[in-house]
């Protein structure tokens, strides 16, 4: 029980310095009982994440875990329901301010690639399914666009969708909202989902950083396309360097693996809530992997003074 305590009292500090970062209030509204902190609150639902409990499940590891406990300065841990309640009126602008504020914990990105997947929301098992004869359709899903730093496997943004939209419109703002928050992209990779000529106007004005897109109908010469920023990369597509995009197919695998493909929650609300929290957890995850240890020695001292 010591390793895991440790590592997850790391954890604990690593969401403080974010909390800190985000600039978020500590209680959610003024007429608030005062009873937990939205820090309390929000760790609980990234720590929901690392041990892939239910809301139940996890307060009652928690109670086992008196080290834990005390570190988080829990006099009395809260009811379960508390926890779902707090979930379904949390604004999701505070999860993006907080998976912003990585920018502030991370060296700065230069290559970064942009891709979507999928989030399984039925939990049924297939195999079942198929035994009773149930007819099986399309299975609902959550459609998830990471954009990702390539060379760290970090999740700089994210966005959710349950209904049906074409790539490009999800990633015009995306690549609009990256451009504020990181400056020091130079190769921005895409695959030809994302073959737009206004994404290529963003990458090149907005982002300033070149845009490795792989286009469609090669065979098209290039007099016959259309599109001015879309001719500009034509003739010079380096294809060796485009494979390099393929790093973020490992990351979707490296966050399912990890954390799950399934979302448990039934509410569209939660479910995104709880996807959020999850790429919160797999970013504390994957730099405390990658970080040196005098970096959480000032991210522990910082929490102390």
């Amino acid at each position: 029980m010591k390793v895991i305590s440790n590592k997850y009292k790391k954890v604990a500090d690593f969401c403080y310095e974010l909390f800190r970062l985000a600039k978020i209030p500590i209680y959610s509204s003024k007429f608030s009982n005062k009873l937990y902190t939205s820090f309390q609150h929000l760790f609980l639902l990234v720590y929901k994440q690392f041990r892939k409990f239910t809301y139940e499940e996890l307060l009652t590891d928690l109670e086992s875990n008196k080290d834990l406990k005390n570190y988080l300065a829990f006099k009395k841990l809260p009811h379960y329901t508390t926890l779902i309640k707090f979930c379904k009126r949390l604004p999701m602008k505070v999860l993006d301010k907080l998976v912003l504020a990585f920018k502030h914990l991370i060296p700065k990105p230069k290559k970064v690639a942009i891709d979507a997947t999928g989030i399984s929301l039925d939990n049924a098992s297939l195999h079942y399914c198929k035994r009773i004869h149930k007819k099986i359709g399309k299975r609902p899903f959550m459609k998830t666009t990471f954009i990702v730093d390539i060379e760290k496997y970090i999740i700089l943004l994210c966005n959710q969708r349950k209904k049906e939209r074409h790539d490009t419109f999800i990633a015009k703002p995306m690549i609009r909202k990256l451009s504020k928050n990181y400056d020091s992209i130079e190769i921005f990779y895409a695959d030809r989902g994302y073959d737009d000529n206004k994404i290529f106007k963003l990458c090149f004005e907005k982002l300033k950083a070149y845009p490795l897109i792989l286009q469609k109908n090669f065979n098209v010469p290039k007099h016959r396309r259309k599109g001015t920023y879309r001719k500009l990369t034509f003739d010079v597509f380096d294809y060796g360097e485009y494979l390099q995009r393929n790093k973020i197919e490992t990351l979707n695998s490296m966050f399912k693996k990890r954390f799950g493909s399934k979302a448990k929650s039934r509410n569209i609300k939660s479910q995104k809530v709880e996807i959020l929290t999850r790429v919160i957890a797999y970013n504390i995850d994957r730099i405390l992997r990658i970080t040196e240890n005098y970096i959480l020695l000032i991210i522990k001292i910082t929490r102390i003074s």
